[in-house]
């Protein structure tokens, strides 16, 4: 999922500097605010100002906030109701603290942590690895569904592609599609089904005991995961790198649990049709409407096969290296398979049959031209 404006925040290290017991607390208001609270002894003259500093964990940015306080029979209380701009995911985890100043300097807190969550849900948790995943409906099913997912997920792109997972990584499983949206955050495609976010560490998934089938819920976990441990790997942004190779690795590692849609088929109606996107076209972001969208996911599909199928699954480890290393697109397909992506884009059309392979990856497919439905599709 595109367009996620809160930046990645974290907390400091805190320097040297006075420090004061309180007590703190935070309250989340889902899809609108989370508010901090502080409570310590006082004595003296009221300070002059209190601050709230907080981000979210392992992050290189700090936000403050101006908390409104009083003081009262010996006790400072205060708080600061912070509104996020852009998109904050559920799930994600907030390490805030307080920073006071008074007559003597300024004294710190210590640090506490709030996720932000739908307070309403009964929640579950478990662990699997470096994966903490969240859920509450579907039972024990559902968590066996899971783990599955994670660790097969994890074995295939660990034995394929030399990828891991760097930093431990929270799923969060909702079992209302709509609620889920919701608590995403306005502008959430009504297509979309979930979200992976590395600057998070956080995969936010549609999981309905009702509406997934058991293997279809442990291939999207794995396809989820892929985006994850790629962006640890290559750097989050990632530095260019194009969706059609995302998602493409991405689809692989679901289909080593199953293929949660015909992706050949797709690509050879569209073929057909004469309707495929250019490759240069699958760089940036996907079509919004959900034929396009789910026509993308199956040209990257077929395009990363290509690849594997010709050069082997450790030339997608090198393009994967070249990215990190701050390569271009041409310069890393180079560096590992010998062609830029229009050579090698003529070479997989030929693989399809194409009679006309540089005239047919050149037309972008018109948004009415993908007739095909995608059910519900995580990004």
């Amino acid at each position: 999922m595109a367009g996620l404006a809160w930046l990645a925040l974290g907390l400091s290290p805190v320097a040297a500097a006075s420090s004061i017991q309180a007590d703190l607390g935070a309250d989340v208001e889902i899809r609108s605010a989370i508010t901090f609270h502080l409570d310590a002894p006082w004595t003296g003259p009221p300070p002059s100002r209190v601050s709230t500093v907080f981000g979210l964990r392992e992050g290189a940015v700090v936000r403050r906030g101006r908390a409104t306080f009083e003081v009262a029979d010996q006790r400072l209380t205060a708080s600061h109701r912070w509104r996020p701009r852009g998109t904050l995911l559920p799930g994600a985890e907030i390490e805030y603290r307080f920073e006071v100043r008074g007559a003597d300097g300024t004294i710190r807190t210590s640090t506490s942590t709030v996720t932000y969550i739908d307070r309403e849900l009964p929640w579950q948790s478990q662990s699997e690895g470096l994966v903490d995943f969240w859920w509450y409906a579907g039972g024990n099913d559902l968590a066996t569904d899971a783990v599955t997912g994670i660790r097969r997920g994890l074995e295939v792109l660990e034995a394929d592609f030399d990828l891991a997972l760097q930093r431990r990584t929270r799923l969060i499983l909702y079992a209302d599609d709509a609620r889920m949206r919701a608590d995403m955050g306005g502008g959430t495609r009504p297509w979309v089904g979930g979200v992976a976010a590395a600057r998070f560490n956080l995969i936010v998934l549609y999981a309905s005991e009702f509406d997934w089938g058991r293997t279809t819920l442990a291939s999207t976990i794995a396809h989820e995961l892929t985006h994850i441990a790629i962006e640890h790997a290559v750097g989050e942004p990632p530095r260019n790198l194009p969706s059609w190779l995302h998602e493409g690795v991405a689809t692989v590692v679901e289909s080593s649990l199953a293929e949660r849609f015909s992706y050949d088929e797709i690509v050879d109606a569209a073929f057909t049709a004469d309707g495929l996107i250019s490759l240069r076209g699958l760089t940036g972001s996907f079509p919004v409407r959900s034929g396009g969208a789910l026509l993308a996911y199956a040209q990257s599909n077929s395009f990363v096969r290509f690849i594997i199928d010709r050069w082997g699954s450790s030339a997608i480890t090198e393009i994967l290296d070249a990215y990190r290393d701050g390569e271009s697109q041409d310069s890393a397909l180079r560096q590992s398979v010998g062609l830029g992506l229009n050579a090698l884009e003529r070479q997989w059309l030929a693989t399809l049959g194409s009679d006309a392979a540089t005239s047919s990856a050149r037309r972008a497919v018109p948004a009415t031209a993908a007739a095909i439905a995608l059910p519900m599709a995580a990004t």
